[in-house]
This record gives C-alpha cells, structure tokens and sequence, in this order.
C-alpha cells in the first residue's frame, strides 16, 4: 500500500469524522483540587494572632528542647551517648567522638538558647 492510499483511507476518514468540536461547557462537571489547608481560607492562626502564635511558638519551643535533648541529653540514647559507645578502636568509627562531641555540644547549646529567647517572647506578650 502507498503512504498516499494510506494517508486518505486513515487521516481523512477520520478527520471526517471528528465532526465535534470541544465545548468549555462541557467540563463543568469537573471539581477543583482541594487546597492545602493554609491556602484553603483563614485559620485560627489568622483569626486570632497573639493565642494561635503563642501555642505554635509553644510547640515549637517544645520541639527544640527535645530535639536538644536526643543530640546532648542525659539519658542514654542521646546522639551523643552513641557516638561515645561507637568510638571503638579498629572500627570504621574510630575518633567519631572526638570529632563530633564538641559540634554535638554547641548544637544542643544553640537549640536550647533559641528555645530560651522564645520563651522570654512568650513571657513578654503575656504581660502586654
């Protein structure tokens, strides 16, 4: 068979056809992806500042303690407490304490620093 027989028995027959033409109207069946839920309208964050801030900062300050605590905590399994019992001679994490402690250290420093300086925000919005 041609390419040309081909071409009119299949792209002209079907164009012929392909008589409908799409309508937008057609699609309005159709409903809209739900939006995330800080984009689907006002929450209680935007109706109410200072109380929603304040229990969001909350949580956040809780977070950052705790996270502070898994890195240099006194129980033992904190990050810290790990590397400790990993520095084994003839292993593959030999001198992983002293390489890391001090950064573990300042880390759980910085984090429980940043959670005492929110606290005092939360302490000041308080009293105004």
């Amino acid at each position: 068979m041609k390419f040309d027989d081909l071409y009119n028995s299949v792209f002209l027959r079907e164009q012929d056809e392909a008589t409908e033409i799409a309508n937008p109207e057609d699609f309005n069946d159709v409903e809209p992806l739900p939006l995330p839920p800080e984009e689907a309208g006002v929450t209680d964050q935007t109706a109410a500042p200072s109380i929603a801030s304040a229990s969001t900062l909350t949580d956040y300050i809780n977070q950052l303690e705790e996270f502070a605590n898994k890195l240099n905590g006194t129980d033992a399994s904190s990050l810290q407490s790990l590397v400790s019992k990993l520095d084994r001679v003839e292993t593959p994490f030999e001198g992983i304490y002293g390489r890391t402690s001090a950064e573990i250290v300042d880390a759980a420093k910085t984090l429980r620093s940043v959670s005492e300086k929110l606290k005092n925000f939360i302490i000041h919005a308080a009293k105004k």
